[in-house]
Order: C-alpha cells, then structure tokens, then sequence
C-alpha cells in the first residue's frame, strides 16, 4: 500500500518524464507497480477502478502492447495531474480520463492478454477478454492493427474531414497573400488533428499534423515566409486529406517521409533562427537539461491554470501558477532559452493582470493560447537538443 507524499511524487514525475521522451518501458513498469500500490491503498471504489485501469495501461506500456504516441503522452501526463489532485484532497477522478485508458486498452489483441496478468483480470472484469471482443466484433471496425468501435470511427472521420478541409482552406487563401500573417486559428485545426488522430492510434498521420502544428506555430508570428514554406504546409495538407481518405476506405497509409523531414527541419531551422536573433547561441547539452527540468513543471503549470480556470476564486491555484513559471523563467535564464524567458514572463503579466477578485473564467481564456505556444517553444527545444 502507497500513501500520497512527497517522495511517491518524485518517483511519479521522474517516470513520467521518462515516459515522455522516450517511452521507456522500465518506467511504465514501475509506474504499473506504484498504480497497483495505489489501488490497495484506495477507501473508495471509483477511486481504486481507476488506479487498477492506469496499472493495467502501464503494464500494457511496459510490454510494448500499447503505442508509446503522442496520446499516450497526453493520458501519461492527464495520471499525473489526477494524482496531483488526489493528493491535494480532491475526491472527484475525471470521468474522461478511464474512458481513454479503456478505449486504448481495449485495442489490444485478446490473444495477447496472457502477457499482462494485470491486464488480463482487468479485461475479464469490463468484457474485454476474447468471448466479449468476438460477441461485439460487428460493432468494430478493423484497419491493419487497429481495432476502432464503429461510433468512435464515424465520429473520427466526421470531425478530422472538417478540421482538414478548412486547414486546407485557410492555407491556400493565405498562399495568395503570404505577406500577411497566418490565420490564428490555423495552427489549432493541424493540432487537432494531431490529437484526434492520436487518439484513436493513427500514429503516422498524427505525426504529419504534428510536425505541420509545429513548423506552422514557427512560422506565424515570422511573415513574409518563404515560398518555399507556403508550398510544403499546402503540400502537407493535402497528404493529410489523402491519409484520411484512404483510412476512411480501410487502408493505413504513410505519409510522404519528404514531406515529415521537410517539416522537421523546417522547424529546428527556425528555432536556431530565432536564437541567433536573440543573440544568443543556445548550447545543446544546457537545452537538454532544462528541456529535462522543464517537463514536470509544465505538467504542474497546466494543472493549477486548469483548476484556476474552473475556479476562477481559487488564489492558490493562481499563485502556484505564478510560482512555476518563476522557475521556469529562471532555468530559461540559465539555458539560454530567451523566448521561454520571454513566454514564461509575458504569461506571468497575463496572470498578474487578472487580478484575484471578481475574475471571471472568459478573462483567463486567452491564458490557453499562451500556455500552447509555451509548450510548443518547449517542444522545439527538445528537437534542437535532441
């Protein structure tokens, strides 16, 4: 049995951060083995299901039974803040947060199971063993190795079509005029899809959307760009609507590696850019490092904002924000990092503004753009370190 303390938060930020950037399945183990601690010590039931169902996805981790993509990333990370306010007093557990984790461990082979002893009682105890997967298989849809429930795929490919068709759109009206900045919502619609696509495991797709989210974010505030540039995104695009297409008849393609390269590049390119023009020549192992340090902060940093935003009275989850980005800022400062000094400040000011009376939750909507750009300067970082 585990307790909520200070030192079982270390050993949770420190696999954590290890799960993501590498996926390291020695983490995901121990993280399996702390879940299972965790559910024992649990007084209530809702409360120990959901430590059983994060044991249970940890250990599908640990055995390579679950991608290690960017929304097992996102589900890692959602654990940690559902710890965070476990430990802080909060009794609720978000209710989306096991459906995702069941979601994702229900597309694994049943013939696999008898790998996962954890994984297999937790299969047997929601249905998900063989009997249950063949009696329901009519309501599954099946592409190469993925297995997708019908309503999760239709609501897929109804929301990606749009999200990529008005991508679309909005590039190649802005390819007229690239002497005018991008739209701001562009970047947000290939996020989405890069999250969406996650979600469901379409690994290559949700790879191409991310890297166009990243070269796009890069770009925007940088106008005029390249011609160059404005053809990739517009190319890029387009393979991600022919992606989406042929998985919506049935078919897991890849996306043109050129194409993934390009953007990549595109994106270290511009980050070197925008050091340099800072004057500052940022050095790779010092990146490294705060990039390492920068992780479990971030995580903490959503967290109180998130709280913040649904109590907008709530000062101490206002402050604590304030707090982290103080050491963020700090560490930037050491590494070299001056736009995350720059980021991190103009965040803190957005905070500092609001106030802490009669604050209302439509004030610290634009908080969210700023935390997105943050992560990303942060992602582009990782990039040119790694």
């Amino acid at each position: 049995m585990l307790a909520y303390d200070r030192p079982l938060q270390n050993r949770l930020d420190g696999c954590v951060l290890k799960l993501i950037r590498s996926g390291d399945r020695a983490a995901a183990e121990t993280m399996c083995g702390i879940s299972l601690g965790l559910a024992a010590a649990a007084g209530d039931l809702k409360t120990r299901a959901f430590w059983q169902i994060c044991a249970a996805y940890f250990q599908a981790l640990s055995l390579g039974l679950c991608p290690a993509d960017t929304g097992s990333k996102r589900l890692v990370s959602g654990i940690l803040l559902q710890y965070r306010a476990l430990a802080a007093g909060a009794a609720a557990i978000s209710e989306g947060l096991p459906r995702e984790l069941l979601f994702r461990l229900a597309q694994i082979d049943p013939a696999l199971l008898e790998k996962a002893p954890v994984l297999a009682a937790l299969a047997r105890a929601y249905g998900l063993d063989a009997a249950q997967a063949a009696e329901h298989d009519d309501q599954v849809k099946v592409i190469g190795a993925l297995r997708i429930r019908i309503d999760i795929f239709n609501a897929y490919l109804n929301e990606t079509d749009e999200w990529s068709r008005r991508l679309f759109v909005e590039l190649s009206e802005w390819a007229l005029e690239p002497h005018r900045r991008m739209a701001e919502g562009t970047p947000g619609l290939a996020h989405s899809l890069a999250s969406s696509s996650a979600n469901v495991g379409l690994v290559a797709l949700a790879e191409l959307a991310g890297a166009l989210e990243q070269a796009l974010r890069h770009v925007q505030a940088r106008a005029p760009v390249m011609p160059q540039h404005v053809d990739l995104f517009l190319q890029a695009s387009e393979d991600i609507r022919r992606l989406l297409h042929q998985f919506a008849a049935g078919f897991l393609k890849q996306p043109e590696a050129r194409l993934l390269a390009a953007l990549r590049e595109l994106g270290q390119l511009e980050f070197a850019a925008a050091e340099k023009g800072a004057g500052v020549a940022l050095d790779r192992g010092l990146a490294r490092q705060f990039t390492e340090q920068a992780a479990p902060l971030l995580l903490q940093l959503g967290g109180a904002l998130r709280q913040w935003r649904a109590r907008p009275d709530n000062v101490g989850a206002r402050n604590e924000a304030l707090r982290v980005l103080q050491t963020l800022e700090s560490g930037a400062g050491r590494a070299g990092a001056v736009r995350v000094c720059e980021m991190s400040r103009g965040l803190a000011t957005g905070i500092e503004r609001s106030g802490t009376q009669y604050v209302q939750t439509g004030q610290l909507e634009p908080l969210s753009d700023l935390m997105a750009e943050l992560k990303a300067e942060l992602d582009r970082i990782q990039a040119f370190s790694s």
